[in-house]
């Protein structure tokens, strides 16, 4: 029986449905209702219906995962969980070469975003696979082994409890009875986290070991714990349930009973698994065959091998091929007997050889999946590379952008200050022609506006400047502090002294003051637009390198400047 191997789909805590009295099956979420566009609501849905023995349902949510994927070029999430979910899902169905196709195409992508668990899951779907559809037990359980150590490093102890499932149903193949220490390592961790899921399918490998060790008290026990569970909670099918029961009342003698529970497993064939169909027609035969019901045992056998033929699905073919033999060999039928040992045979050496032609045509699945998953990395590489230069571009742009702002800012930052200068300038040349104006309108009427100073710095000084600005004695070059104190009557030292502590600067520098202001002057003059070396000159600048310098240290900007702002203005 091989219902166990859904046990190790899901890896996610999923709410329990309410149970639907009256029906004994569970009412699916609300959330699976429709397919929406929220990713993790369509996994889990997919993961409810594959718990819960419906894989059309978890397929329909496994396509629209992967329509969703394409769209979003998510390979991430949406297009390594629909194919996992499809791979999972399509196990029990043709072709099953798609079924590993997508499994194959999850596991690349599992191990290209390094998630473990997902990885975990699709070793553990490829178990399957090989159990279901290759019907070889031990690369199953080589697949089943890898799922626990990626179980173990993820730390999932429901997922570790589920494979650890599998993996004793896959011993209970060989008829190994080492697989019920398994079975009930399972059943203690589901019962520690208080887990159902790996709970149920535990609790049906231990039956099964039960059965076969004639254990009826504990098997009893189970299959109790069993039917409750899937009246409550849906797990399994009403024909895994009746199959327990038909085996554990063929064990204790009650053949009537036995016979009941299987007409009633095969009555609900068409909600049961392939491998559940197979498995009730196996017990069921044997349970004829031992009650020297040999016609009707190689009746139900033959069904159950057609019955394979038709779905596709070898699992328990062996089995079916030997217990035929018996069958055939009682009833007297030593030729089928003979014939049927050879197709048994046979079909044990084909499996043999189709091991290579398998591993070939995987291997071929793999580098088609792996080449097509290189192409997808290449142009993703070239869209990235794409979308950095843009970004890359426009950084430079922006930049670019801020920078000419800057500069702008700043131009107007600096024209409205020199704008600002050369009207503080006009504005005192106008002050100051007024001033020289009333001086001499007081001169001419012989008055005397302001009280003759008595000190003798004050007086110095008021002759030092009436000399500047009347007479303009600072456009001689060669002015200098010994030739001004001759002509005011004093000694250079005094001068010098004088001109200290009234304003502060040197004699040169405040004759420049007086050049400056007078070049300002004649700067201002638009109409006249004398040339800037002639206004040096006449201003008394020896050279015309001491006239910019000094100008700029000035006013702030080059006298070509200057007349530039005064004309913009």
């Amino acid at each position: 029986m091989i219902l166990l191997l859904w046990a190790g789909l899901s890896t996610f805590t999923l709410p329990l449905p309410a149970a639907d009295a009256g029906s004994g099956l569970s009412v699916a979420p609300a959330w699976t209702d429709t397919l929406s566009d929220d990713k993790e609501a369509l996994r889990d849905a997919a993961f409810y219906y594959l718990n819960h023995d419906n894989a059309p349902r978890a397929r329909n949510y496994g396509c629209r995962l992967l329509e969703l994927g394409k769209q979003q070029n998510d390979r991430s999430f949406s297009l390594l969980y629909g194919h996992l979910i499809l791979g999972l899902a399509n196990t029990e169905s043709s072709p099953a070469t798609e079924s590993y196709a997508h499994l194959e195409a999850a596991r690349v992508l599992a191990e290209r975003n390094h998630d473990h668990k997902a990885l975990m899951l699709v070793l553990n779907g490829f178990g399957n696979y090989s159990m279901f559809v290759n019907d070889d037990v031990y690369t199953a359980l080589s697949y089943y082994f890898q799922a626990l150590e990626e179980a173990a490093r993820t730390g999932d102890r429901r997922q570790y409890a589920m494979i650890l499932s599998n993996i004793s149903g896959a011993y209970s193949m060989r008829n190994d009875f080492s697989g019920l220490t398994y079975a009930e390592e399972a059943i203690e961790i589901a019962r520690q986290i208080k887990e159902p899921v790996p709970l149920f399918y535990g609790t049906v490998n231990a039956t099964l070991y039960y059965l076969n060790d004639g254990n009826l008290q504990q098997a009893r026990i189970t299959i109790e714990a069993i039917r409750q569970m899937h009246d409550t909670q849906g797990f399994g099918t009403e024909s895994d349930v009746c199959l327990l029961l038909a085996m554990y009342y063929a064990k204790c003698g009650d053949t009537d009973k036995a016979y009941n529970y299987y007409a009633r497993a095969m009555e609900n064939f068409p909600t049961a698994a392939a491998s559940t169909v197979t498995m009730v027609y196996l017990q069921y035969a044997r349970l004829l065959r031992a009650d020297h019901h040999v016609d009707s045992s190689i009746k139900v056998l033959e069904h159950a091998l057609s019955h394979i033929g038709s779905s596709g699905i070898p699992i328990h073919k062996t089995l079916l091929l030997k217990e035929l033999a018996l069958s055939y060999r009682e009833a007297g039928q030593t030729a089928k007997a003979l014939d049927c040992t050879l197709e048994y045979i046979t079909y044990q050496d084909n499996l043999f050889e189709e091991v290579r032609e398998r591993a070939t045509q995987e291997a071929r699945i793999k580098h088609d999946i792996y080449s097509r998953e290189q192409q997808i990395s290449e142009q993703q590489m070239v869209i990235l590379d794409n979308r950095y230069r843009i970004a890359l571009l426009s950084g430079v742009l922006i930049v670019v952008l801020v920078a000419l702002g800057l500069i702008y800012f700043f131009y107007r930052k600096k024209n409205r200050l020199y704008n600002a200068i050369v009207s503080q300038n006009s504005e005192y040349m106008h002050r100051e022609r007024m001033l020289l104006t009333q001086l001499e309108k007081i001169r001419q009427d012989g008055q005397t506006a302001m009280a003759v100073p008595t000190d003798k710095l004050n007086d110095l000084m008021t002759h030092f400047t009436t000399e500047m600005i009347e007479n303009h004695l600072f456009t001689d070059p060669s002015l200098t502090v010994a030739s001004m104190a001759d002509r005011l009557g004093t000694n250079r030292t005094y001068l010098s002294k004088a001109i200290n502590e009234t304003t502060g600067k040197s004699f040169t520098q405040l004759v420049n003051e007086y050049r400056i202001r007078q070049a300002i002057a004649e700067i201002s003059d638009l109409a006249a637009n004398k040339p800037l070396k002639q206004i040096a000159v006449e201003v008394g600048f020896s050279s015309l390198s001491t006239f910019y310098n000094t100008f700029q240290a000035s006013t702030g900007m080059t006298p070509a400047r200057y007349r530039s702002q005064l004309k913009g203005m």
